[in-house]
């Protein structure tokens, strides 16, 4: 058993990762150029709202004819919610489209830049100290991750903060770090505030990642015990988590009179009360979208619904979503490589080869952690589990009681919560096998990467 516990030699990246990664950035980038329009998901509706924003500053008003096209079949537009990455972009966009002519393309680069420019931050601070790379290496592990880095959406900014995020909590010399090691309020306060302006636009990117936000800040609490110095602390992260979160959603209240913030439509769904709500959005959607997807639809005509939608009202067992309709599968495929509109997938012997060694990894660092005896190793490891199964059962919740949408990237989450993990314990793993499984998930993701996606992306 001494090759499960490395004592101190280790976990270091090895310098190939570092090559695999500028690899994986180029193949994101190939992917944009060489892709059609609308070969993603959504992509259409993506780039409107990311179009919008290159000639404003505030969101639209629902119901202004201006962005219709804006609007998907769903009777929804992304410019309805709170996402500022739109707003990101599209600054990006009125930026280099003189020298990138092509909107599509110019809104594509976005998302590759941001991926570019995390993968440069750790690639420049890791010269020093390669423990500085854990966190970037598990962008190596599944071409899922590459794709949507790829093109115009909404997973990539908040997959980009999430990890910022974590860098700040693990890394003892980030600036969140220092600011919370340091024995007055005072000093270091740049990282409580910048900390908490990424805190806050988390808390305005895709809710599913608000379970990262939860484990972040156990995670900090477990490391950093209240007390009148770190209450004070933790009181100005707060208060810049809040003032980004409170100007957005000030926006919405100065343009339309109501917030749509899309978390709190999370937990009326949750709740079982969404189609019962009032409001300009819900009155605006029940106008717009298609009779399948109309709230009302949902509320007095079940049965004429789409398919895939309410599954649990229409009699579907909790049960069944996996026997029947084969959730964890389907999300599984996706995580690891599902591209175009869930209708490019690799071979059988891919997503086998895949698993076999996710598995047989999550055994070797499960064991490792549990038979270092580690007090404080086995509690990461238990509230990791804790994120993990919490950002599954979300994901499992939604599909069955609002719409079946079995996608690995809502799974994201967990890359930030791993890479916590997997830094924190480095000590006791052994540096052979955590690379070995880092290159040959790299290799199996190349492979998937560019003869599945690249090769057929444009196929009919």
């Amino acid at each position: 058993m001494i090759w499960m516990y490395a004592g101190n030699r280790g976990f270091t990246p090895s310098p190939v990762l570092k090559y695999f990664l500028v690899a994986a950035i180029a193949l994101s980038a190939l992917m944009a150029v060489v892709s059609n329009y609308n070969r993603h998901p959504d992509e259409s509706n993506h780039l409107s709202a990311v179009l919008y924003y290159t000639n404003h500053f505030l969101p639209p008003e629902i119901g202004d004819p201006a962005v219709r096209e804006s609007y998907s079949v769903w009777g929804v537009s992304y410019l309805n919610y709170h996402w500022v990455e739109y707003f990101l972009a599209g600054k990006f966009v009125f930026l280099v489209l003189p020298l990138l002519p092509d909107p599509l393309l110019a809104a594509r680069a976005f998302n590759v830049v941001l991926f570019a420019s995390l993968a440069g931050l750790f690639l420049f601070r890791s010269r020093s100290d390669s423990a500085e790379f854990i966190i970037p290496s598990l962008l190596l592990i599944t071409p899922q991750i590459w794709y949507v880095f790829s093109y115009a959406n909404n997973d990539a900014f908040a997959l980009f903060i999430s990890l910022l995020i974590a860098y700040q909590i693990i890394y003892p010399k980030s600036w969140l770090r220092e600011f919370l090691d340091s024995g007055s309020f005072w000093s270091r306060v740049r990282g409580g505030v910048m900390s908490g302006g990424l805190i806050g636009l988390l808390l305005i990117c895709k809710p599913n990642y608000w379970v990262f936000l939860m484990f972040a800040g156990l995670w900090i609490l477990f490391n950093f015990p209240l007390n009148a110095l770190n209450l004070r602390k933790y009181a100005l992260i707060v208060l810049a988590a809040s003032a980004v979160f409170a100007f957005r959603v000030g926006l919405d209240i100065y343009v339309n009179g109501e917030t749509n913030f899309v978390g709190a439509s999370y937990i009326n769904y949750f709740l079982g009360g969404f189609e019962k709500g009032e409001g300009k959005l819900l009155a605006y959607q029940d106008e717009v979208a298609g009779y399948e997807f109309k709230p009302s639809t949902f509320e007095n005509d079940l049965a004429n619904s789409r398919a895939e939608v309410k599954l649990r009202a229409k009699g579907t067992t909790l049960v069944e979503l996996f026997t029947k309709w084969k959730w964890h599968k389907l999300t599984f495929e996706s995580f690891v490589g599902g591209y175009g509109y869930m209708n490019l997938w690799a071979s059988r012997f891919y997503y086998y080869a895949t698993f076999i060694l996710y598995f047989l990894f999550s055994v070797y660092f499960a064991s490792a952690i549990i038979l270092s005896k580690n007090r404080q190793a086995i509690l990461q490891l238990g509230l990791f589990i804790l994120g993990s199964v919490t950002t599954v059962s979300v994901s499992v919740y939604l599909s069955w009681n609002y719409a079946f949408q079995p996608q690995g990237r809502y799974l994201f989450p967990v890359i930030g919560m791993l890479g916590l993990l997997l830094y924190a314990n480095r000590q006791i793993l052994h540096n052979s096998v955590v690379n070995a499984f880092l290159a040959a998930a790299f290799c199996l993701s190349a492979y998937s990467f560019i003869f599945v996606a690249v090769a057929k992306i444009n196929g009919e």
